[in-house]
């Protein structure tokens, strides 16, 4: 691949903490997305597309907070994040079943950082399988994992990104909320469910500033498809073959869509549950 050339006036745009440094996902020359010392909250940020996309913030000078379970492995993600241009990182737990612990972390964040500019809500899936092999109670754990705590970050952030004129929040959820999978019963009502919600809230806070958009992710190669597919390389290969693509994406190529959506230059997109599958969602306007 040819190298781009440094011009005389393009280190003026790189942020400072990456001076000297190399910066993998952004590329010298490439447009400045104007949120440079902005605080960004990446949730689900230990591994796949949460990791991408806190390093694509990361390469845009964003101050970055990362979250998730897994401490020792943000701890990872965090200095990661340094080297690749972010003004600050820094990693929290949190245990997004428990909603003591996301209030909490909130709080931890905004005493580390002063505030919150850009949320970005990530989080495992719930059990798969077809309606008629859910219980009451794994109605209830999906329920808890995936629509209630997001909804307690939202809350969370959303009227302080209201009070300050400015805020973005992106969604990470799944195609089901556009072709329902059959057998991710939880999946298809619950994400859906925060779609809705966070559509309604678009509106509701789209004349103070703040953003709100949702992607609705196919096929990616993280641990959870993994987990649904098992380690077959046949059964992922049909996977595979079902997308006009006909490859499965590692989570590098959602993460630049979501840090745009995050910027000053998104600013007239909201209300968009925006699909990155590979053509795999077949509606008119999937």
């Amino acid at each position: 691949m040819r190298k781009l050339q440094v011009r005389p006036g393009d280190r003026d745009t790189i942020p400072k903490a990456a001076a000297g440094r190399k910066a993998p996902l952004r590329q010298l020359g490439v447009m400045d997305l104007g949120i440079r010392g902005r605080t960004a909250l990446v949730t689900g940020a230990s591994s796949g597309i949460g990791e991408a996309v806190a390093l694509a913030l990361a390469a845009e000078g964003v101050r970055l907070a990362v979250a998730a379970r897994r401490i020792d492995r943000l701890e990872a993600v965090a200095s990661k994040a340094m080297e690749t241009g972010a003004a600050e990182a820094r990693a929290f737990s949190i245990d997004l079943e428990d909603e003591s612990a996301i209030e909490s972390a909130l709080v931890r964040i905004r005493e580390t950082f002063g505030r919150i500019d850009i949320l970005v809500l990530n989080g495992g899936g719930p059990k798969a399988g077809r309606f008629s092999e859910m219980s009451l109670d794994d109605w209830d754990a999906a329920y808890r994992i995936v629509l209630r705590s997001m909804l307690t970050l939202v809350a969370g952030c959303a009227g302080a990104m209201r009070a300050q004129g400015w805020g973005r929040i992106v969604a990470l959820t799944s195609t089901s909320v556009k072709q329902p999978i059959d057998t991710l019963v939880l999946s298809n009502a619950f994400r859906t469910a925060l779609v809705g919600a966070l559509h309604t809230l678009a509106n509701e806070v789209a004349a103070d500033g703040v953003t709100v958009n949702c992607i609705a992710t196919g096929r990616v190669d993280t641990e959870r498809l993994r987990s649904l597919y098992g380690e077959d390389e046949r059964e992922l290969q049909k996977a595979a073959a079902e997308i006009p693509i006909r490859r499965i994406a590692p989570p590098e190529e959602f993460a630049p869509l979501v840090a745009f959506l995050c910027s000053e230059r998104a600013s007239y997109v909201t209300a968009q549950t925006i699909s990155v599958d590979g053509g795999l969602t077949r509606g008119l306007f999937g």
